[in-house]
This record gives C-alpha cells, structure tokens and sequence, in this order.
C-alpha cells in the first residue's frame, strides 16, 4: 500500500472517531435533558395522602385506618388486606344479596372486617346474625361499635378466620379447642350429604379479603380427610384476592402456564369457582411493591396486578369419587404430576406395574379423555377431568391393590398421623423411600 493510501486511512478513521464522540455527545444531552423534565417521584406517604384527597369517598375514612397499614409493603406478601371504600362494599353486597335471605338462619362471617363497610350492608339488610372476625386491635375497637348500633346482632373475634389452617394445627399440639370456638354455634352436619347429593343452602357463607390461598388449601384437606370444618357443612367462600391467585385456581392446561398445578388440578375437581367482580387494587390496603417481571411467567399474560378479584367458590354439587379414593386421588396428583413434566405411562408403571397399556387404550367409559396419549404424554397436556380418568383407570386395574402405589399411601398416611403433620404441607416421597417400598414389596 502506498504512503498515501495509508494518509487517507488514517485520517479517515480519525474523522469517523471524531463523528462517533460527537453522537454520543448529543444522546448523553439528549437524556439528561429528558431526565430533568421528569416529575420527581413521589414518596409513598406522599402519594397516598394525595389519592385520599383525590378521592372523596374515602377522604374521612383515613383516620380511622392505622398508621401501619398506610405504609407500603416493599417485601413479601401482606398478612392482612382491608377495604376502604364504602362503594365497592355496596359492590360486593349487590352480589351477596342473591345467595342471602335475610330470615335465613345460615352463619354469615366476614372476616378481615377491618372499617365494618361490608357488614354494615350486612346488618342494615337485616341480616339476623353477623360474626366479624378481625385481629387487628385497632380495628377491632372501632367494630364494637357495631355491637351498640347493632345490638345482639354481631358478634366479634379476635382471629382471622382465613388462618383457621394454623389454628387448627395448634390445636393438635396442645389440645386446644381454637377452631370449635371460632365455629362455636355452627351445627354439625350429616356425612352422606357430601357423597350422594349436596344440601341446597351453605351451613355457613364467609366474606373477606384473601391475601394468601392457605384456607382454601385447608378447604380441601378437610375435604380429603373428612374432618374439621368439613363437618358443620357446605361452606360459601366470597374471597376478594390478588388475580395471580385466581390465575393458579382458574389456570388449565391451554394457558401452558406454571400457574397450572397439582393444587389447580384438585381444586378444579372438588371446587367450583366463579368470578364476579374486579376492583381496584389501590381501595385496599396495604399497598405493595409492583410484581417482579421474573414472576410474571407464571401466570396469564392478561394479569392484571392493579386489581383485586370477588370470587366465589363453593363445594361441589356432586364428588367425583366415593370418598374413601379421595386420599389416594390426592397422593396420585401429589406424587406424580410434580412440577406437571412427568410422563403419564413410564411414572404409572412404576407404581402400578402392568398398567400402563390401560391408561393407553382405557377399558372404563369416559366423558373426556385424552385422545393422543402415548408413553411421551406429560401431565400438564391434561386437563383435571382426564387426569380424573386416568386416575380411575389406575384404581381399577386388577393387580392396583397391592401395588408399591397402595403401599405409598398407607406409608404416608401412618407418617401423617404419627407427626401429625398437615396434610396440605406434607411434601412429595423421597426417590430413596419409595424404592424401599418396592423392594420390600419384590421380597413378598
């Protein structure tokens, strides 16, 4: 190359440098100057004082509020939600009207009362008994108000009646009676009822905002189990919770979501479910730090996390098993649908040997069962009635009792009552246990 080409380089890269500094020059200004005509972000006592003085209908109401629940929750998820806005309490009522009767003599709770907005709908309905349920001292010194206004029409608890999973586990250890007092007044009711044919009213109907799913957990155990609140009959749930709840009650197999679990698949079978109504996440408090982007993937692209849900749910007319396969209904979908990647046929066969040609060409008769099912068929491609009719194909191969899956349930159930541990907490069997079970069954 001659000197001069070499000139000619040199320079011409020189220029492009130059060119290069004076663009990014422009966009380093370019961006401060968008910064600085940004609105200052606003502190949180800040911005919630504005939005109660933007928003008439609950401009009173902050100073009955305590001051912890004005503050925001940057970590973790708020024991406790509570309504502040009389409108949405109308709202609610509106929806709660057409399952009510006034004359009724039905248990009707609210729990999580917080201001009393929902109860005061209630009671000036003419609703003959409402039991507030509140542990927030604060809160509750405003609720016994209620009590004068209202008077041998409320009664008023110090718990929260969505935590009576932990009560009842308490009462295990030290023989305490918790639970039968928050219940206290609630009839039992006949068995049978839930097997053949479902009674037409609820024993006891509960409204509230949900911050956790830990009590329709409970629901279901004691459904599993026959026990506990189970016993005084049909419970009514009005739950006003965070929609990515709702998404992993609600969530099925076409939204290929995380979302969709064992605990959807089970609920799907024993619960029905119905949303009502949408609300604002900010008429409730406490509020919280935005949901991480990263958490997103587990539920629908729809989410909307500036809302809170009313959703209703109620047992099922009918059950659909008799109740002493519940059990082994819960470990099958427990121990073997996992994160829902587990293979259908090659898991099956492992517990119950011999069975996996009836699960591919099924012998009993089905409303819904999975068409293209072949030994790659993975959990989550099912939605909760063909797991159902897998589960029933599986009962009713002859070589079923005896199997290593039989001898897991016992296992586990002598496990359960000997720690007893709940039956909603009890993780999946360990590989090394299960593979004992099978040779001790090998060795017979």
């Amino acid at each position: 190359m001659r000197r001069c080409d070499k000139r000619f380089l040199r320079t011409l890269k020189c220029v492009n440098y130059e060119r290069r500094c004076h663009i990014n020059t422009e966009k380093k200004l370019v961006t401060e100057d968008a910064q600085s005509l940004k609105k200052p972000r606003l502190s949180h006592a800040k911005a919630i004082n504005i939005f109660f003085q933007e928003n008439k209908e609950i401009r009173g109401i902050k100073q009955f509020i305590p001051s912890k629940y004005l503050e925001l929750k940057r970590k973790g998820t708020p024991d406790h939600l509570y309504l502040i806005n009389p409108a949405i309490a109308k709202i609610i009522f509106s929806h709660l009207k057409s399952v009510l009767n006034s004359k009724s003599d039905q248990i009707i709770c609210e729990t999580n009362a917080g201001l009393g907005l929902v109860a005061t709908e209630l009671l000036e309905y003419g609703i003959k008994l409402v039991r507030l349920y509140e542990s927030c001292p604060e809160f509750r010194e405003g609720l016994k108000d209620f009590g004068e206004e209202y008077l041998g029409r409320v009664e008023l608890f110090t718990k929260d009646l969505f935590n009576l999973n932990r009560y009842a586990y308490m009462d295990k250890h030290d023989q305490a009676n918790r639970v039968e007092y928050l219940l206290k007044k609630c009839s039992e009711k006949e068995l049978e009822w839930r097997w053949v044919k479902v009674v037409s009213k609820p024993a006891m109907t509960v409204i509230g905002t949900m911050s956790k799913l830990s009590f329709i957990k409970y629901l279901l155990e004691s459904l599993i189990l026959q026990n506990n609140i189970i016993n005084y009959g049909r419970i009514q749930v009005f739950a006003i919770m965070k929609p990515r709840y709702y998404a992993v009650l609600a969530s099925s197999p076409e939204d290929n979501l995380d979302a969709y679990q064992g605990f959807s698949v089970l609920f799907k079978l024993l619960f029905d479910c119905e949303l009502l109504e949408k609300f604002p996440r900010n008429m409730f408090l406490p509020w919280e730090s935005p949901l991480r982007k990263t958490m997103q993937r587990f539920y629908p692209a729809n989410l909307e996390p500036d809302k809170m849900y009313l959703v209703k749910i109620n047992f099922k007319k009918r059950i659909p098993l008799p109740a002493e396969k519940l059990i082994d209904l819960y470990f099958f979908i427990k121990q073997f649908y996992g994160r829902g990647s587990n293979r259908i046929i090659p898991t099956i066969e492992k517990w119950v040997p011999g069975c996996g040609v009836n699960i591919i060409l099924p012998k009993l008769s089905h409303n819904d069962y999975f068409d293209d099912m072949d030994i790659f068929t993975q959990f989550r491609e099912l939605n909760p009635k063909q797991i159902l009719a897998v589960f029933k194909e599986m009962i009713n191969y002859p070589a079923y009792v005896g199997s290593p899956f039989t001898a897991m349930v016992e296992s586990e159930l002598l496990k359960l009552e000997t720690i007893e541990t709940s039956l909603s907490e009890a993780k999946p069997i360990e590989t090394n246990i299960a593979e004992e079970i099978e040779e001790k069954l090998k060795t017979k």
